[in-house]
């Protein structure tokens, strides 16, 4: 028995301790899980596709100019160059500027003075919307929804970073339990092992029977087979860090954590969470910002019910010359200015109508849902926080029992050692403390997960650990 465990604490020695070592902080997995896993930076960049798209729907006002030349024989009386540059503005302006030179129309060459064979004209025309395309408000709604599309990606990916924190700083802490885990069965182990060669003895001077010592041999098998699924799970914990800090090289290395004493106090008032959640909760954020968007949606839906009745002026200068190779220096020009209204609407306005009354619908579906969405995540919030009240007064409770169980091993030693108790009752209360103090390393996480999933519900975790959202996959 003593070979057996002498080999498989060689095994164990192996398995924890390998050929290299990391001294790991929470602060340094959580740095390297969200600077190196490349799903976050999956997440980034989808902000920054959004970015673009808002950038590109500025780029919707910018000039359009147009060039265009033609010629075709005979050369002398064919050619024709024409450029024509166009502003449309948010007002619901349009400025067009156009300039052209052509060989003179035959309807036309009779008006035009004597021995000039070419027409140059030059113009800008203004016009501008009155009624629908003429409010600011309703042209920026584009350039609006962009822009809110931009802060819910920036939102989702928030989100994401916090649940990506989450969850390392559960694989963080999970493996900081497990290697308590292991010590605790090794510590299991030991008792069983020592129990088992002072029973050994005592059977050398027959005061304990044979039976007894194979079920105490019994147990430290059992105890060996405890610690080695723990060290198995201990390893299986530590490649999921490993995984989630995006560190290969560290696949079969030693993680020392160096944040084994965790000291975050008490949990604060309720309704300071529910406070908070309003303000940093993220899909809640998005929740208001899609109502935002439905507002937008109403304002377009609205100026297109409106008729399209636009204000034009237009300047124009003609001029003549003798021959295409000299159109800027003409020898006759005539001027002319035009003005006008033009109206245009459909004869019912059915369809622009339906649109208005989905595009109202839809708002008050998004503002019931925001009613519902508060009282939801105050549900979730006072649901947690009870949460982490229960777990933060197990710590106490278990730290308690884990010591009676001690001082009830002892007693049942001292009972042992005077032949009042037997080796079975001996080993029961062994597993009893070893029950004790799982109970109690486990208590401890179980109160950090309580706090983390109360910090993700109110939304603050990132702030709590000092993340800076424009900083994440960066």
């Amino acid at each position: 028995m003593k070979n057996k465990s002498i080999a498989f604490a060689l095994i164990f020695v192996n398995i924890i301790f390998a050929a290299d070592t990391l001294n790991l902080s929470l602060n340094d997995a959580l740095t390297r899980a969200l600077r190196d896993n490349p799903l976050v930076r999956i997440e980034k960049i989808n902000t920054n596709v959004a970015a673009s798209l808002l950038k590109g729907n500025y780029y919707a006002y910018e000039p359009q100019i147009r060039v265009s030349y033609k010629t075709s024989e005979p050369f002398d009386s064919s050619q024709e160059i024409s450029l024509s540059a166009t502003q449309a503005t948010i007002s619901g302006t349009n400025i067009e500027f156009w300039a052209n030179a052509s060989p003179l129309n035959p309807s036309t060459k009779q008006a035009a003075p004597e021995g000039f064979e070419y027409e140059n004209r030059i113009g800008i025309t203004v016009t501008q919307a009155l009624l629908q395309g003429g409010n600011p408000l309703a042209n920026l709604v584009p350039i609006r929804k962009a822009r809110i599309d931009v802060e819910m990606r920036e939102e989702e990916l928030s989100a994401y970073a916090q649940k990506f924190l989450s969850d390392t700083e559960r694989a963080y802490w999970n493996l900081m339990l497990s290697g308590e885990e292991v010590k605790i069965y090794r510590y299991s182990l030991d008792l069983a092992q020592r129990f088992l060669y002072e029973s050994q003895e005592r059977l050398k001077i027959g005061n304990v029977a044979a039976i007894d010592l194979a079920a105490i041999t019994a147990e430290a098998a059992s105890r060996e087979r405890q610690l080695f699924d723990a060290v198995s799970a201990y390893r299986q914990k530590l490649l999921y860090l490993v995984y989630l800090m995006n560190a290969p090289q560290y696949w079969d290395s030693e993680i020392i954590l160096t944040d084994t004493v965790v000291s975050l106090g008490e949990v604060g008032g309720v309704e300071e969470h529910i406070e908070a959640a309003k303000k940093f909760r993220q899909d809640f954020r998005q929740a208001n910002l899609l109502a935002k968007k439905g507002e937008l949606d109403l304002t377009a839906t609205r100026n297109g019910l409106l008729p399209k009745l636009d204000f034009f002026i237009s300047l124009q200068e003609t001029s003549y010359a003798e021959s295409f190779s000299n159109p800027l220096s003409p020898d006759e020009r005539k001027s002319q200015i035009s003005g006008g209204l033009t109206l245009q609407f459909p004869a019912l306005l059915g369809s622009s109508r339906q649109k208005n009354n989905i595009a109202k619908y839809s708002l008050q579906q998004q503002k019931l849902s925001l009613e519902n969405f508060l009282r939801l995540l105050e549900y979730e919030i006072r649901a947690a926080h009870i949460e982490a009240l229960r777990a933060f007064r197990q710590i106490e409770t278990a730290k308690t029992v884990s010591a009676l169980q001690q001082q009830k091993l002892d007693a049942e030693q001292e009972r042992m050692n005077v032949g009042k108790s037997t080796g079975y009752a001996v080993l029961q209360v062994q597993r009893d403390l070893v029950s004790a103090n799982l109970d109690e390393a486990r208590a401890r996480i179980a109160y950090i997960e309580a706090l983390l999933s109360l910090y993700s519900k109110d939304a603050t975790l990132l702030q709590r650990r000092g993340v800076a959202v424009n900083s994440v996959g960066e």
